[in-house]
């Protein structure tokens, strides 16, 4: 017969050596299952005007064409666009197809452009070119070509003319063109 402690020693190493006899029969890992995950991200072309950082729904004003004084008897006067960065600067997404359309002013009458001071106008007309041959004429779209990662200058000239051939009275003559531009 065998002593009490004996005993208890026994039965303690007996749930001892079951275990270790089970960890050395667990089957050994002898394969593996790969997957992915799958990630996706979808960018979508963009455009920013004159250095914004953000794309945004209503740019504001893009510059201004500022004529230089003239008195009431000139005959013509010419300006160019002048924005934040000098010329209207666009910066598109690279393959972009950028397009701009110059639309109406508040004060255009009979497909023409005009200044407005008071009552009296003086008639304008923009130009896609410093010779001032290519008009932009109400609702145009100038095709911008296809956007690389360098921001693509659009120069806008101007020329007021004072068509009625008479004395102007003095004033302030104004106008505001909308713009869209469109990708």
């Amino acid at each position: 017969m065998l002593i009490p402690s004996i005993r208890r020693r026994r039965h303690a190493a007996l749930p001892l050596a079951v275990l270790a006899m089970m960890a050395a029969s667990a089957p050994a890992r002898a394969g593996q299952s790969t997957g992915t995950i799958d990630l996706e991200l979808n960018v979508l072309n963009a455009c920013t005007v004159n250095g914004a950082a953000t794309v945004q729904a209503d740019v504001g004003s893009t510059g201004k064409i500022l004529f230089t004084d003239q008195p009431g008897t000139f005959t013509s006067t010419d300006a160019l666009l002048v924005g934040t960065a000098g010329n209207l600067s666009i910066l598109c997404s690279p393959g972009a197809s950028p397009v701009l359309t110059v639309g109406a002013g508040a004060h255009d009458n009979a497909g023409s452009r005009y200044l407005l001071s008071g009552s009296t106008t003086v008639a304008y007309r923009l130009f896609s070119d410093s010779a001032r041959t290519n008009e932009i004429t109400i609702g145009k779209q100038i095709a911008l070509g296809t956007a690389s990662a360098a921001a693509i200058s659009v120069p806008i000239y101007a020329r007021a003319t004072n068509s009625s051939g008479g004395i102007l009275p003095a004033g302030k003559y104004t106008d505001t063109v909308q713009i869209v531009l469109s990708w």
